[in-house]
């Protein structure tokens, strides 16, 4: 019959023995956190890494973004020690850095009486595109209340800018500070303004490749 008595004595002695030395002091601790380390490790790269899921009508636009737009067959590998979507919000006012930017300002009018406020970043300097007439032109759209003074539009800017293109954003109008000319105010639901915007950038470089980027409502 087993000693459950010996078994039971032997391990007090060690526990006890386990607690002097200390817990990270001790190898049951370090085996600890290595493992604890290697199932995390596993869970991320089982459940959290994972390859963006397109949607799509048909095929044909799904080949058309795999292969001009490689990423969105990559898997994706979030922030390992905060990948949780909600926290990533919570967290993010207080860990933002904004890349300093300068704008030029245009204000442009709409067929019913109202104005858009955009901001340009020329990228003058560009090597990758010294002509401005055919340097590729980023239409960026923030999203719900955001303007060109977000974080996340002056990092977007701030890459762009390190590949050459020049960059316009679009504030929907009465953002940005700017004042709201009639009774209807944005929605995402109303693509008007932002046809206006299209036509009126394509116009001014008509020989530029013109391509947007857009956040949240912006997307």
């Amino acid at each position: 019959a087993m000693d459950w008595q010996g078994l039971t004595r032997e391990l007090s002695l060690y526990l006890e023995s386990q607690v002097r030395v200390g817990f990270f002091g001790s190898g049951v601790g370090l085996s600890l956190v290595l493992g604890f380390g290697v199932a995390y490790a596993c869970y991320y790269l089982n459940s959290i890494a994972k390859k963006p899921q397109l949607v799509a009508s048909n095929d044909r636009f799904c080949r058309f973004l795999e292969e001009y737009c490689p990423v969105v067959t990559e898997t994706y590998y979030p922030t390992i020690w905060c990948w949780e979507g909600r926290v990533q919000t919570l967290l993010r006012p207080f860990i933002t850095s904004r890349p300093q930017v300068q704008y030029r300002n245009e204000l442009i009018k709409t067929a019913d009486g109202g104005q858009i406020s955009l901001d340009w970043f020329d990228n003058n300097d560009s090597s990758y595109y010294p002509d401005a007439s055919t340097r590729p032109t980023v239409l960026l759209l923030p999203g719900l209340t955001g303007t060109s003074k977000e974080s996340y539009i002056l990092h977007m800017i701030h890459q762009s800018e390190t590949l050459g293109y020049r960059c316009v954003v679009f504030n929907n109008r009465g953002i940005a500070g700017e004042e709201l000319l009639t009774p209807r105010t944005y929605c995402a639901a109303n693509t008007e303004d932002l046809e206006t915007v299209i036509h009126h950038v394509h116009s001014l470089h008509p020989s530029a490749p013109f391509m947007a980027a857009g956040v949240s409502m912006g997307g």
